[in-house]
Formats: structure tokens, C-alpha cells, sequence
């Protein structure tokens, strides 16, 4: 026994064994076999123990700046290094004693579980262990400040507190107490010191001071949450990375989410600044703040989308602004909130609400968009462009209520591009109207997609009356004509104009032609939607003067005449005053003067005289002369919202009795409420109490005697 002591202590001084370690193993072997293991058991321990408390108490009276010998964690990484390679050569030596006296004991553990017990009791039962975990905490906090730090010795310790199983439940509770107090007082400082965001620069670039702004604090806080997963990588344990992360998030920017967001959320997105708000995503998301993400993601959207809308004065540009704003925040979701179905699903509401804040006139402006983009003059010019244009203009129309109203305004903008041969392509015309059939349904489209047919049929029928005995004088001058459907297009105020002999003649024979091929049909000619092209004799030469059928009539009245006064003009076309002077302003004031007006000026009146203006000039041998570009008549606008109006009065009457119908009995309040969720269109509680009020009167629906606001319906 006492040489196998010796054999300990010479191990555990570094020293050789006096005897070899075969002649060791043989003599813990004959111990164990005579039943002295208990007592051998017992030696070693004790042995463990001596040693232990011997290293340890020395370290422990160190000081914690470093000394001769070093710092207290290096020594105690040289401890625990020399320690377990002690403990291992001890476990060769009394290998036997391990595999039979230890094996064969309940309750008794391992030499080398006793051998780590030995330094864990100690290390808990000193105030060393508090000492090694606040010195590693003290490195930690330096590193985290900015210093150099050994990483070696904390590698070490560390590994000694989980192999002694103390990092867990005794090491880490101090850690993250630790890392949360260091990060609170940082981001006091920090949030408390905020400063409004600069010009937008790249932020990578930026230093880190004392003071910044929100975009330098994430970029911070992002860099600081790099550095811990590093710290941990390095030194520290990998089970501990998610409360380190967690915990560093939490005093970072969870609690601090509402105070980020009120003072620069609104100005980072308004100026798209993508990386910035990836950095906010991605942190908001790890500490569990896209609830108020969202909130303040509605509240920037509404309030630029309200800041459009309710502003009267930028109608002529508010589609396009609208486009521009939905593609900036459609980049923001897309990018930096990684398409989330929580934003994504709460920016359609947003536009939703704030689109349909003022009834009627966004989905009107998207009409009057389309018309103008679908026109010659538009810039948009290839298929690619169209189709991509036609997307953006249905995700918006998607979120706007009145879409019969846009049906109705669509309709009549469609109409005259057709008539006037105004559109820039009938393949796109075609797809947009596929579209929206895609989007509403066939009924929705059925009165557009009928007008198409209506052009291709007159086109069919034009072709007959053409190699018919009624065209013969028409082919002189290029006479054409379409048919159209009163139902299915737009309606059109009648207009008395005395047009030219030839063209009246022309007319007469084509209703004749078709009276006989469709019997009991009455034709009206539109003489306002006619266009006529005139080969006109100048100076310079012959051009073609591209005209309404109203302009070129007033000019054909000066092939006789070269001077006429206003009256005369007016006895020979029948033309009212106000679309008179419309028809000469155009001639005699607009950019191409074929006429000439005495007295000089922009206005017309009664006593002026027009002269053919042989010397006009132009580099060009066709011209379209516009007709003068007057405001959009309000009349016209408001005679489509009440015929809009009536029409969704009656589906509302509709939907009012289908719904008692079915139910039978039904509250105030729950029909409105349903009423409003079945009808697509905005109503307002005034709007169907009205309607119900007019159903209880025509007797379709009564009141409930015991309950007024309770209807049943009339069988």
C-alpha cells in the first residue's frame, strides 16, 4: 500500500515512479484480489484530495491582476492540464482496482469520475468557483469592450467547468446575468443618444461612435450579436450560443423595438433603404417583434398612400404615383422582409383602406391611366412593356372597390379608341380585357368583349357593301362605317350637322344596303365619333389634313368659298355655338392655323370671319389637327356614376331579399353586415337603410312588431 502511495505523489510531482508501472499494477492487483480494494480506494482518494486542495488554495490566494506566476486563470488551466493527465497515468496504475473492486461496488464511482469529484467539490465548496467564473465573465467583458484577451486559458477553464459538469447550472446563469446587464446599460447609452439619419451613405463604412443613428445601430447590433456567436466558437460553449444570442437580442432590440421604429422606421423606407431594413427584418424577427413591425409597416403605408389619394391637385399624376409607391414597397417586401405572409398579407390592407378612402375617383384615374397608356402617344411601346405595365396597373386595381365603375369608364375610353382608331395595338387591347376577365369573370367583360365583336362584324359587312351597287359613289372619297350595339356600348349625345351631298348620299345607301339585309333595325348616324381625311391644295403643296368628320366638314364649306363669317358657317353645318367655336378654335388658333380669323385671337365669337390659309407650311405631308382639349365635361363623369349608382342600388334591393329570403328573420346589424360583405362595392349604413326602408314600402320586406330593427321577408 505505502509504496503504491508513493507512486501517487510521485506522479503527482512530476517525478518518476521509484518502481516500474507493471510492478505497480501487479501490486494493486494483489490488494484487490486479498479484498483490500476499499482501503486502496480510500488511499487514493485521500491522495486526490491533499493534492487538490494544496493547488487549489494556492491559486486561490493569487491575485487576480496578473503575477510572476501569471494570471489565476492560466494557472489554474496549468492545474487542471497537469491535473488530468495525473489522473489518467493513475488510472493505468490502478486499472485493476477499476475494472473489479469499483465495478463490483453499487454507489461508487469511476477513479476517474471520483478523481474530477475531487476538484468539483472543492471548487464548490471554496469560493473558487465563483472566483474562475467572475474572472471569465471579467475577460469577456473586456473583449466585448474592445481589449485583447488570451483565449487559451479561457479555452481551458471552460472546458474544466463542463467537464465537471458546473458550466450549465453553475457557470452560465452568471454569464448570461452578466451579458444581459453589459448590453442593457450599452443600449441605454446608445438608444438614449439616437441621432435623426444622415444623408444615406454606405453604412458599411460608417465608424461606430458614441452617438448614432438607427441605421449604425443595427449595423451595431448586428456586429455585436456576430461577435458573441464568435466568442462562442472561440472559448466558450456551443450549447450556450442561443441564450447568448437571445439574451443580447433581447437588451438590443426587443426592448427598444417601439422607440427604433417611431423615430426612423418611416424615413428608412421612404428612401428605400434596403440593407438597412434587411438589418431590422432579420433582428425584429430573432426578437419576436414583427407584430409591431407590422403596425408601423401599416401605418407608413396608409399614410403615404393618404397623402396621394386626398390630394385633388395631383390626380393628373396619381396612378403613376401609386405605381411608383406599390413597386417601392412591393422591393421592401420582396428583399429585406423575405416575401413574410404576415407584411405581405397587412400592406394589402393597408391599400385597401387607403385606396378606397376616396370613393370612386382612384379607380376612375386607373381608366383614364390605361386609356392613356393603351394610345399612339404612350411611351410604352413593346408587348414585354404592356404586359408588365398591364400587372402592376391590376395589382392596384385588385385593391380598389367600384370595379363596375372602372368597367363603365374603361368601356367608354375603349370606345373611342376604336371608333377614332386611336389604340396602339388590338392585340393588347385584347390581353388587358383577357386579364380582367381573368380577374372578375366573363360577365364582367361581356359588354367590352361584345364591342370588339362589334368591329370585327362591321368590318365583315363593310366588305360586302363595298362590292355591293350601293357603294359606287362612296368609293370616290373612301366612305366607311361601322355598326354598333346600343346595349353594349357607351351612350353618345346625337349631334344635327349638315355634313357634304357625297357623304349624305353615301349614308342614305348604306342604310338602304342594310335595311335589306337586316330587316326591323334602326341605324342613328354618330357623325360626333366620324374622322375623315382631306387632301388640301396650299402654296407649298398638297397635304392631307387628318380631321374629325365635324372638322373636315366646316373646312370642305371653304373649297367655294375662300372667306365666310362665322353665320355663315353656321347656317351651312347646323352645329351649335359652343361646339361651333370648339370646331373653328381648333382650325384657326391651334398649333396648325389652316385658317385664319378676323380679328386676331384665341376666342371665337359671332362677328368673326375666317379666310382659307393658303400659305400654311409644315415639313410634314400628313397632319392631324386635334380638335381643342377641353377638362373631361363633369356632366359626362356624373351621368356614369348614376347610372352606376342605380345599377348597384338594385343589386343591393337584390341581395337584400335573397338574404332574408334565406334566413327569413334577420337583426338590422347582421344584414348590413352581410350586406356588406356580399356587395363589391363600398355601402354605406345610411345607403341600406334607405334601400330597406324602400323594400318595406314596395312590400318585400316588414319589420318584426315585437322588435323594429328585426325584418322578415314578404313570401
Amino acid at each position: 500500500m505505502a509504496k503504491l502511495r508513493n507512486a501517487v505523489q510521485a506522479i503527482q510531482q512530476s517525478q518518476p515512479t521509484p518502481h516500474g508501472l507493471e510492478e505497480l499494477y501487479r501490486d494493486c492487483e494483489g490488494l484487490c484480489i486479498h479484498s483490500f480494494g476499499s482501503e486502496l480506494y480510500a488511499m487514493l482518494q485521500d491522495e486526490l484530495e491533499k493534492y487538490t486542495r494544496k493547488c487549489l488554495s494556492g491559486i486561490s490566494g493569487l491575485p487576480d491582476a496578473a503575477s510572476s506566476d501569471g494570471t489565476v486563470l492560466e494557472q489554474s488551466m496549468h492545474f487542471w492540464l497537469g491535473y488530468t493527465q495525473q489522473l489518467a497515468m493513475i488510472k493505468c496504475v490502478f486499472l485493476y482496482l477499476d475494472r473489479t473492486y469499483v465495478l463490483q461496488t453499487p454507489n461508487i464511482a469511476s477513479l476517474w469520475s471520483m478523481g474530477l469529484n475531487v476538484v468539483k467539490n472543492y471548487l464548490i465548496n471554496s469560493d473558487m468557483r465563483a472566483r474562475l467564473s467572475w474572472l471569465i465573465i471579467g475577460e469577456v467583458t473586456k473583449e466585448r469592450d474592445g481589449k485583447a484577451v488570451n483565449h487559451k486559458p479561457l479555452v481551458t477553464v471552460v472546458s474544466m467547468f463542463v467537464e465537471l459538469g458546473l458550466y450549465l447550472q453553475l457557470f452560465m446563469p452568471s454569464l448570461i446575468e452578466a451579458t444581459h446587464e453589459y448590453y442593457q446599460r450599452e443600449s441605454r447609452r446608445l438608444v438614449g443618444q439616437l441621432t435623426p439619419i444622415q444623408q444615406q451613405t454606405d453604412t458599411e463604412e460608417k465608424v461606430f461612435a458614441d452617438t448614432m443613428d438607427v441605421p449604425q445601430y443595427l449595423l451595431h447590433v448586428k456586429r455585436r450579436l456576430e461577435e458573441e456567436a464568435q466568442r462562442v466558437s472561440n472559448y466558450l460553449v456551443s450549447s450556450s450560443k442561443s441564450a447568448l444570442l437571445a439574451t443580447t437580442t433581447s437588451e438590443l432590440v426587443e426592448k427598444h423595438t417601439e422607440k427604433l421604429l417611431t423615430s426612423s422606421f418611416d424615413t428608412i423606407a421612404d428612401r428605400s433603404m434596403l440593407s438597412d431594413l434587411a438589418n431590422l427584418y432579420s433582428l425584429l424577427y430573432a426578437a419576436n417583434r414583427i407584430e409591431t413591425l407590422k403596425r408601423h409597416w401599416v401605418a407608413y403605408i396608409k399614410k403615404s398612400g393618404l397623402r396621394m389619394v386626398q390630394a385633388p391637385d395631383i390626380d393628373v399624376s396619381l396612378i403613376t404615383d401609386l405605381l411608383t409607391f406599390k413597386q417601392k414597397v412591393d422591393s421592401i417586401l420582396d428583399g429585406p422582409f423575405q416575401m413574410s405572409s404576415m407584411l405581405a398579407n397587412a400592406m394589402r390592407d393597408a391599400f385597401e383602406d387607403f385606396l378606397n378612402t376616396r370613393r370612386n375617383k382612384p379607380i376612375q384615374l386607373l381608366a383614364k391611366y390605361l386609356d392613356q397608356c393603351m394610345r399612339p402617344s404612350s411611351k410604352v411601346t413593346s408587348d414585354e412593356q404592356l404586359d408588365t405595365l398591364f400587372e402592376k396597373a391590376l395589382a392596384l386595381f385588385r385593391l380598389m372597390q367600384g370595379k363596375d365603375l372602372f368597367e363603365a369608364h374603361y368601356r367608354r375610353d375603349l370606345a373611342k379608341r376604336l371608333l377614332l382608331n386611336n389604340s396602339s395595338s388590338i392585340d393588347a387591347e385584347k390581353l388587358i380585357v383577357n386579364k380582367l376577365k381573368s380577374e372578375c369573370g366573363v360577365g364582367y367583360t361581356s359588354k367590352i368583349e361584345e364591342m370588339f365583336h362589334d368591329m370585327d362584324m362591321s368590318k365583315d359587312l363593310f366588305e360586302k357593301y363595298s362590292n355591293s351597287q350601293y357603294s359606287t359613289e362612296a368609293k370616290d372619297f373612301g366612305f366607311h362605317t361601322n355598326v354598333l350595339t346600343t346595349a353594349v356600348w357607351p351612350n353618345y349625345e346625337p349631334m344635327d350637322l349638315v355634313v357634304p351631298t357625297k357623304v349624305e348620299q353615301a349614308q342614305e345607301n348604306y342604310l338602304a344596303f342594310y335595311k335589306e339585309k337586316h330587316s326591323g333595325r334602326k341605324l342613328y348616324w354618330q357623325q360626333s365619333l366620324g374622322t375623315c381625311v382631306l387632301k388640301v391644295q396650299f402654296d407649298e403643296g398638297p397635304k392631307d389634313l387628318v380631321l374629325s368628320l365635324v372638322q373636315g366638314t366646316v373646312m370642305l364649306l371653304f373649297a367655294e368659298h375662300n372667306d365666310l363669317s362665322y353665320k355663315h358657317i353656321q347656317e351651312n353645318t347646323a352645329l351649335e355655338g359652343a361646339e361651333l367655336r370648339r370646331i373653328l378654335q381648333s382650325l384657326a388658333c391651334g398649333k396648325h392655323r389652316v385658317l385664319v380669323k378676323e380679328p386676331r385671337g384665341k376666342t371665337i365669337s359671332e362677328t368673326d370671319t375666317f379666310t382659307f390659309n393658303s400659305k400654311f407650311s409644315s415639313p410634314h405631308m400628313r397632319i392631324k389637327i386635334s380638335q381643342i382639349i377641353t377638362k373631361e365635361p363633369e356632366k359626362e363623369n356624373n351621368e356614369i356614376e348614376e347610372n352606376i349608382q342605380a345599377d348597384r342600388m338594385y343589386r343591393v334591393d337584390a341581395c337584400i331579399v335573397r338574404l332574408l329570403k334565406a334566413r327569413r328573420r334577420v337583426d338590422h346589424s347582421s344584414l348590413v353586415s352581410e350586406l356588406a360583405k356580399q356587395v363589391n362595392f363600398a355601402i354605406s349604413a345610411a345607403e341600406a337603410k334607405d334601400r330597406i326602408e324602400m323594400l318595406i314600402e314596395r312590400d318585400y320586406v316588414k319589420r318584426d312588431e315585437a322588435e323594429p330593427s328585426t325584418y322578415h321577408y314578404v313570401a
